[in-house]
């Protein structure tokens, strides 16, 4: 009996779970990405250029393509793209050296670190990594040469892991 009424709550869980981020990630439309930490006058954007070239970062929201995100479902997990380096180019996560834990556009592959998943926390969510697992969660950088560029860290109570996702009205072709 404890076996069953266990699987039938993890099964009702997962259930909520997913309805739930399918209701809040649209992926017929490119969206914004923007923290309760730096507002929704601060939204995701990737280098272009530089040493920094295809990492992300917060950047005060404007009309730039590298702004525009896509979630591309792919089975039980998002793949992250943008309108600026098109659906080629997949949000990955760097394993180890001075930018580990630190997500760059990469050539989208089989690789953990390009599987995103949606966490709903009220009207934020939570972006956690196949690679790193469900304990690490997207957070921002306060401050230091790295000032808000996002990394993973052990998910907590801290408003740069609450991320909001807003509808732009840019369709996906």
């Amino acid at each position: 009996m404890r076996k069953t009424v266990t699987w039938v709550m993890a099964l009702i869980f997962g259930l909520v779970a997913h309805a739930a981020s399918a209701q809040v990630v649209p992926t017929d439309q490119y969206v914004r990405l923007s923290t309760q930490f730096r507002t929704d006058a601060m939204c995701l954007d990737v280098f272009n250029g530089g040493p920094d070239n295809n990492e992300t970062h917060l950047a005060n929201c404007a009309n730039f393509s590298g702004q525009f995100w896509h979630f591309r479902r792919d089975g039980e997990w998002f793949r992250l793209t943008t309108m600026f380096r098109g659906e080629e180019m997949c949000l990955d996560i760097h394993n180890g050296g001075p930018d580990n834990n630190q997500p760059q556009l990469r050539r989208c592959a089989n690789y953990s670190g390009q599987f995103w998943k949606v966490w709903q926390e009220g009207q934020y969510v939570r972006l956690t990594t196949s690679f790193r697992g469900p304990d690490m969660c997207l957070d921002i950088f306060n401050g230091g040469a790295k000032n808000n560029q996002p990394h993973l860290v052990p998910c907590a109570n801290y408003s740069g892991q609450f991320w909001k996702i807003r509808r732009t009205g840019k369709w996906i072709n």
